[in-house]
C-alpha cells in the first residue's frame, strides 16, 4: 500500500473512538487483515507485538501511551484474527536508579490490566529475553548487538507512542519509543552516548520495522521541560500511520516543529518524508497552546550530553518521579532529586526550570569541552574511544574503483622523487593545498615475524591519534587475507593544538586494497567521504618489506585537513618559513609516534588510546555508585587526596592496570610508586564529616553498622 497517515481529531472524544477513526482512515484493517491471513494460512497462528511508550514516572502520566488505548488496539488485533497478541518492552536506563522499573512491574503500576476491554487476556513480555545475534550488518552502528526474537518473528509489529516534547530531541514519538525493543538496559549509555542515536534508529528500522504506528495524542505532554517534567495538554487526537517515521514527521508538524530538529529521527525521516503517493488525511494545524522546548535549551542539553559522567549523574536528580510507585535505589539520588527536581520543573510549562537547567547544561558543556581539549593535548588515555558505523554502502563501491587504487596512488607517490629528506628522514612538499609526505623506519625484526604480528590491513588503526572507527573486509585472497576493505577512521584533531580553537575530530571514510608478496606487503587507501567535512583528502600507502634480517616500513600520504576559523586565519598570516617549520614538526611527530605504535604492536602491546566503552547491559557504574565507593574507602585520619578522588570519579577504569612510566631496551616495565598521602589542614578539618559520609556509604552498600 502507498504510505498513509491519518489524523483523527474530535474535541471531547474518548480515546477508543479516536483510535477506531484513525485506523479506519489509514486503512489499517485491510492492510493488517492480509498479513493475518497469510500467517494463518502458513501455520494456523498469527502473532502480534505491540510496543507502547512506557517511559513514564507516574500513573496517568501524559508521557506514556494510555494503557486503555493500547488495550483497545489489542482488541482490534484479536478481532482481525490474531491468535497471540502481547505488549512488549524492555527495561530502560531509569531501572538503574529507580525501583519497580522491570517491565512487568512497571506495566502494572502504569495501569495495564492484562485483559482487554472485551475480556481477552494478554501477556506483557520483556523483549530483552530470548534475543538473537547477527541481526544487524557488520558495518553498522549496531553490529554485534542482539535484538528480541519475539519482535523479529512477530507477524504484526506495532508501536504506540505518547505525544510529548523532549529535551534531547525536541520531541519523542514513535521512533523514540521504538528504542524500547533494544535489549540492553542502559539505553542512554549504549544507544545515545556510545553510538549515534540517529544511526541506531535507522538501522533498527531497516532490520525490523513496525508494520503500523500509532501516536496517542488524546492527552499530550508538552512543555519546555519535555518528558523530564511533563505538562498535560488535552489535544484530542490519534495519529495512525503505515510508517513509524512518517508518523513522527506528521506529529512534529502538529507540534509546530521542523521534524528534522530531532537528531534521533532525522536520518529516518529523510527516507520517509512525504512524496508522490503519500496520503495525509486529517488536519495538520498545530495544537493551540502547545509549548515546545526552545532551540537554545536543546543545544544546551546536547552540550551536557557530551559530558557523559555529568549527564548520567544529573538525570536522576532532575526527573519528576512518583516515589510511592518508583522509589530511588540510592539515598543520594533520592536526596538530590528532592532538592533539584522541583526547581528544574517549575514555571509555566516548565520554562523557568528549563532555563535554569539549560544554564547548568551550558556550564557542563563548556567543562566537557575544556576537559576534552586537555585530553587531546596532555592526557589522551582520559578520552573515550569512538564507535561509529561505516557510512557508505559496500555494494556501491565498484570493482573498477578498487582496481584503479594502486596505480592512482603510486603515481602521486612519485611526485616526491627528487625531494631531499631532512635529517630525520622526512620528505614533503605542498600540492594544491595538501601535503605530500613520506618517511621510513627500519625495525630489527624479521619480516615474517613483523607482518605476522602487525596485520597490514590494520595499519591505519596503529597510526598516531587513531581514536576509533569501523572496518569491513570486502575481499579475501585464497589464504583468507584481506585484499579489499572499506574503513571509516576517526582521529583526534590535527594538529592537536587546534583543539584549543575548536578543531574537529578527523572523520574519513576510505576504500582500501592490499597486495601481498613473499618479501613485501603494501596497503593503499583513498578517501571517499568525510562525514563532518574535516578532511579534503587523506590518502596513503604503507609498505612492509624485508631488508636483510630486518623490516623496513614506509608511509606515504597526501593529506589536507580543514582548520577551524581561528587557526585558518592564523595560517593565512604565517610567514612561509614559519609555516614550513610547523608542517615539518607536525609530520615528524606523526611519523615518530606512528612508528612507535607499530613497534609496540609488533611486541604485542596495546597501542589504542583512550578508554573503551563497557559492553555490560548496565553500562558503567552510575556516578553516584562510584562516589559512594570512593567515600567508603576514605581514611579516617584526615588524609584525603582530593585530586585523585575527582580523577577516579571522572575516569573510572575498573580493573585497569597501572601504566608504566617507561619501558627499557630489555622490555622491562618501570612503574612510579604511588605518592604517600600527606595530611592537610583542610583534610584534618573535614575528617569528621568525611568519616560520617564514609560510614553512611558503607552501611548503604550492605556492610554492618
Amino acid at each position: 500500500m502507498d504510505p498513509v497517515v491519518a489524523i483523527a481529531h474530535a474535541p471531547g472524544a474518548d480515546a477508543g473512538s479516536l483510535l477506531d477513526r484513525a485506523l479506519e482512515l489509514a486503512g489499517f484493517h485491510a492492510a493488517m487483515a492480509e498479513r493475518v491471513a497469510q500467517a494463518l494460512s502458513a501455520r494456523g497462528a498469527c502473532s502480534a507485538v505491540v510496543v507502547p511508550a512506557m517511559d513514564a514516572f507516574a500513573a496517568d502520566s501524559p508521557a506514556a501511551a494510555d494503557p486503555a488505548l493500547v488495550e483497545r488496539l489489542l482488541d482490534v488485533l484479536f478481532d482481525l484474527g490474531v491468535t497471540d497478541a502481547v505488549v512488549g518492552s524492555t527495561r530502560a536506563t531509569a531501572a538503574l536508579w529507580l525501583e519497580n522499573r522491570d517491565v512487568f512491574v512497571a506495566a502494572d503500576l502504569l495501569g495495564y490490566r492484562y485483559e482487554t476491554p472485551a475480556g481477552r487476556p494478554y501477556e506483557v513480555v520483556d523483549l530483552a529475553e530470548e534475543v538473537r545475534g547477527d541481526v544487524f550488518p557488520a558495518w553498522g552502528a549496531l553490529a554485534g548487538t542482539p535484538l528480541s526474537g519475539a519482535w523479529l518473528d512477530a507477524d504484526l509489529r506495532l508501536v504506540v507512542a505518547a505525544n510529548r516534547t523532549d529535551e534531547d530531541d525536541g520531541y519523542a514519538l514513535c521512533l523514540s519509543t521504538l528504542l524500547s525493543v533494544l535489549p540492553l538496559t542502559d539505553k542512554d549509555y549504549h544507544y545515545r552516548y556510545r553510538r549515534d542515536a540517529g544511526e541506531v534508529t535507522a538501522e533498527l528500522l531497516a532490520a525490523a520495522p513496525p508494520h503500523f504506528a500509532v501516536v496517542d495524542a488524546v492527552v499530550s505532554a508538552h512543555g519546555a521541560a519535555g518528558g523530564r517534567a511533563p505538562h498535560a495538554l488535552r489535544t484530542d487526537t490519534v495519529i495512525a500511520a503505515s510508517d513509524a517515521a512518517l508518523a513522527d514527521y506528521i506529529g512534529a508538524l502538529k507540534m509546530g516543529l521542523d521534524p528534522f530538529v530531532s537528531p534521533l529521527a532525522a536520518p529516518s525521516l529523510r527516507a520517509a518524508r512525504p512524496a508522490a503517493g503519500t496520503r495525509i488525511l486529517g488536519p495538520l494545524e498545530a495544537w493551540p497552546g502547545w509549548i515546545n522546548v526552545e532551540p537554545g535549551m536543546l543545544a544546551a542539553a546536547a552540550a551536557r550530553r557530551g559530558f557523559v559522567t555529568a549527564d548520567r549523574a544529573l538525570r536522576p536528580a532532575l526527573q519528576q518521579v512518583d516515589r510511592e510507585l518508583f522509589p530511588f535505589r540510592h539515598p543520594a539520588n533520592d536526596w538530590m532529586n528532592r532538592t533539584f527536581a522541583p526547581l528544574a520543573g517549575a514555571g509555566d510549562g516548565g520554562a523557568d526550570g528549563a532555563r535554569l537547567v539549560a544554564a547548568v547544561n551550558l556550564l557542563l558543556g563548556e567543562a566537557e569541552r575544556a576537559g576534552t581539549t586537555w585530553g587531546v593535548l596532555f592526557d589522551k588515555d582520559a578520552l573515550r574511544r569512538r564507535e561509529t558505523r561505516l557510512n557508505i554502502d559496500p555494494a556501491a563501491v565498484t570493482d573498477a574503483e578498487y582496481d584503479a587504487l594502486a596505480a592512482d596512488l603510486s603515481i602521486q607517490a612519485e611526485l616526491l622523487r627528487g625531494v631531499a629528506a631532512d635529517a630525520r628522514g622526512l620528505r614533503w612538499r605542498f600540492d594544491d593545498g595538501a601535503v605530500l609526505f613520506d618517511g621510513a623506519r627500519r625495525f630489527p625484526v624479521p619480516f615474517d615475524a613483523f607482518a605476522g604480528a602487525v596485520p597490514i590491513h590494520r595499519a591505519i588503526q596503529f597510526m598516531n591519534d587513531y581514536a576509533g572507527g569501523r572496518a569491513l573486509a570486502t575481499g579475501l585472497d585464497a589464504e583468507g587475507r584481506v585484499v579489499r576493505q572499506l574503513e571509516r577512521n576517526l582521529y583526534l584533531p590535527q594538529p592537536n593544538y587546534t583543539a584549543v580553537g575548536g578543531g574537529m575530530v578527523i572523520d574519513v571514510t576510505k576504500i582500501e586494497t592490499v597486495e601481498y608478496a613473499p618479501r613485501r606487503q603494501r596497503m593503499f587507501w583513498k578517501t571517499v567521504k568525510s562525514e563532518n567535512g574535516s578532511a579534503v583528502v587523506d590518502d596513503g600507502i604503507v609498505t612492509f618489506e624485508a631488508l636483510g634480517e630486518d623490516t623496513l616500513v614506509t608511509i606515504w600520504g597526501r593529506q589536507q585537513f580543514r582548520l577551524p576559523p581561528l587557526w585558518a586565519a592564523l595560517d593565512r598570516e604565517l610567514a612561509p618559513d614559519v609555516k614550513r617549520a610547523l608542517v615539518a614538526d607536525a609530520y615528524h611527530r606523526f611519523l615518530d609516534r606512528t612508528f612507535a605504535n607499530l613497534e609496540a604492536a609488533a611486541e604485542g602491546r596495546d597501542v589504542r588510546l583512550g578508554r573503551s566503552w563497557s559492553d555490560a547491559s548496565e553500562g558503567e557504574p552510575l556516578p553516584v555508585e562510584q562516589a559512594a565507593e570512593l567515600l567508603k574507602r576514605l581514611p579516617s585520619d584526615g588524609r584525603f587526596d582530593l585530586a585523585g578522588a575527582v580523577k577516579a570519579l571522572l575516569r573510572p577504569q575498573p580493573g585497569s592496570a597501572p601504566q608504566p612510566v617507561r619501558i627499557d631496551a630489555d622490555g622491562f616495565r618501570h612503574f612510579e610508586a604511588a605518592p604517600a598521602a600527606v595530611p592537610s589542614p583542610l583534610g584534618t578539618a573535614m575528617s569528621g564529616a568525611l568519616e560520617d559520609l564514609r560510614h553512611a556509604a558503607w552501611v548503604d552498600a550492605g556492610a554492618q553498622s
